[in-house]
């Protein structure tokens, strides 16, 4: 019985816990922490009430998230340098366990939160009722969202190094796939859960995702801590953090691509933060749901689709060419060029519109038109659902902000009613005026650009997130990649974000609650903030290549 064991074990070290499997495992688990985070933020926005609308408590929650980051970043990365592989199980493992103490304590059943006619006619129901566990939950609801921005740390100090220090040639490989999810799939993965968030059956994706994060985490328990090609070139440090810490610090070339790496962070991800806001304002599109002239389920796919291809020429351009794959002073110059390539593709998205016509009701802020205020309107619970008022080509807020008080429902293609704001026919249809005659057009080449941004800025992280490893002894990667996440999350999760929170408060022409239902047309300045952070972030990317030109670093054997 124990040779048959010994044997199985065997077969399993030769044929199953190898490098590719290890890349394959972190592929998953990335894709499963990043999902789970998502799902994290959408349950709140239902703790906080406010159903499908991005809640202020969710702004601080990412910006506390992004100082512990900085705070800790470092030690996550430090501790466990020496066991990487049961490291990174830890982390994983203590995300699950907190993600699955979320489901003692329960939602109350609700209806999900949808459009509403005058006087809260049929299209939809909201009740509110009370909720005991509703500090309890919120209180593990951020310990889980925390725990996923450090397990994201481990999974790049602690996983991609092992990958990059058993097979450095394949390092862009490596570091290439995981940007591609993290700006492919992991963006979409809000879109795909919200539906799920607000419905009673909420826990069945809360669950999976949380059994799948403890899944990677006894996955990566039965992994050596070397394979047995291992390579050891430096001797394992055994001394306290803050000596590495210094050497690390003393690295011009990694801490000015840190920064760099941190600008183009906050470009994208802070601009992608309030995607949906823009759309809003300069298409008059419904971003919540589905609208079926403007559903984003099919664009989803193909802007993963275009990310992975585009990366891939970067991966495959860069791999297996040297015993490093690529050097430190190259990939640097690369990463700074096309993000100004990225900078220059946000010029192009500020500058798209079109004649949107006009909005009842919107001027420098926005007022609920009087042959509505009758009808008890409750649009913080479901935001802007545009329709078009058919006789004055009018935009209105919502159904109920129109005044309609019947609908009926033409295969997808929904005709509202009895419109008190109405002249004629006192007719409107779902969606904004401008999408049928004049913007359609627009907003798809719009879509098309913001992908090959994504593409593009997925291609130039690949890039900055090499000089990381490359500039830096094998010995000290893990501890590097610390530091470079800690700059990261303090300056575009912490400062950043809080950055984007303040452009959305000036910009804010609807607010109800607190909350900011819907943004006036200054909203242009954000993509215009990111094309000078992605500016920036080029200047750090080739200051970096010059703090590296007359450096010897000896890594993995190649000086």
């Amino acid at each position: 019985m124990i040779s048959i064991v010994l044997k199985g074990w065997e077969l399993l070290r030769k044929y199953i816990l190898t490098i590719p499997r290890f890349d394959l495992f972190l592929q998953g688990a990335l894709l499963i922490v990043i999902f789970l985070e998502s799902n994290i933020f959408l349950l709140l926005r239902r703790n906080d009430n406010t159903g499908f609308i991005h809640t202020i408590n969710q702004d601080w929650v990412k910006v506390g998230v992004g100082i512990v980051e900085f705070l800790l970043g470092v030690v996550v990365a430090w501790q466990g340098k020496g066991w990487r592989n049961f490291t990174l199980s830890f982390w994983l493992g203590i995300t699950a366990i907190s993600g699955l103490i979320i489901l003692a304590f329960p939602f109350p059943n609700i209806n999900v939160p949808d459009v509403e006619l005058c006087a809260g006619g049929a299209i939809t129901k909201y009740s509110e009722v009370i909720d005991p566990h509703q500090v309890i939950r919120g209180v593990f609801l951020v310990i889980t969202a925390v725990l996923c921005g450090l397990t994201k740390i481990s999974i790049w100090a602690h996983g991609i190094t092992y990958l990059d220090d058993h097979e450095p040639q394949s390092g862009p490989y490596f570091y290439g796939i995981l940007i591609s999810i993290r700006l492919s799939l992991g963006l979409s993965g809000t879109n795909w859960l919200r539906p799920g968030s607000v419905r009673e059956d909420w826990y069945e994706a809360h669950v999976s995702l949380s059994m799948l994060t403890l899944m990677f985490s006894i996955l990566y328990t039965l992994f050596p801590r070397q394979m047995p090609s291992y390579k050891e070139i430096d001797p394992l440090e055994r001394t306290c953090l803050l000596q590495p810490l210094r050497r690390v610090l003393k690295n011009r070339a990694l801490i000015l691509q840190s920064l760099g790496m941190s600008f183009l962070t906050i470009a994208i991800f802070g601009f992608n933060n309030y995607e949906t806001s823009l759309l809003q304002t300069k298409f008059y599109v419904e971003t919540i749901r589905q609208d079926p002239r403007t559903s984003r389920v099919i664009i989803d796919i193909f802007r993963s689709l275009v990310i992975i291809f585009f990366v891939s020429i970067f991966r495959m351009r860069f791999s297996g060419r040297r015993n490093d794959g690529v050097k430190a002073t190259t990939a640097s110059k690369v990463g700074g060029a096309v993000a100004v390539f990225v900078g220059v593709l946000f010029c192009v998205l500020a500058a798209l519109s079109c004649n949107t016509g006009d909005m009842a009701g919107l001027n420098s802020e926005y007022r609920q038109p009087e042959c509505s205020m009758q009808c008890g309107c409750t649009s913080e619970s479901y935001g802007f659902s545009p329709v078009c008022e058919v006789d004055s080509q009018t935009t209105y807020f919502s159904p109920c902000h129109a005044g309609c008080n019947q609908y009926e429902d033409l295969n997808g293609f929904l005709i509202l009613q009895n419109c008190t704001c109405g002249a004629q026919t006192q007719r409107a249809v779902r969606g904004g005026c401008s999408l049928l005659p004049s913007c359609a057009l627009i907003y798809n080449i719009y879509l098309v650009f913001f992908t090959v941004m994504l593409a593009a800025g997925a291609a130039s992280l690949l890039m900055q997130g090499m000089v990381i490893l490359r500039c830096t002894r094998r010995l000290d990667k893990p501890l590097a990649v610390g530091v470079a996440f800690a700059i990261v999350g303090l300056v575009s999760h912490a400062l950043g974000h809080l950055l984007y929170m303040l452009i959305s408060e000036l910009t804010c022409a609807y607010k109800v609650n607190g909350v900011c239902i819907f943004h006036g047309d200054i909203v242009w300045v954000m993509p215009v903030v990111s094309v000078v952070f992605c500016l920036i972030s080029a200047v750090f990317s080739f200051a970096a290549s010059r703090a590296s030109i007359n450096k010897v670093v000896t890594l993995n054997g190649v000086s």
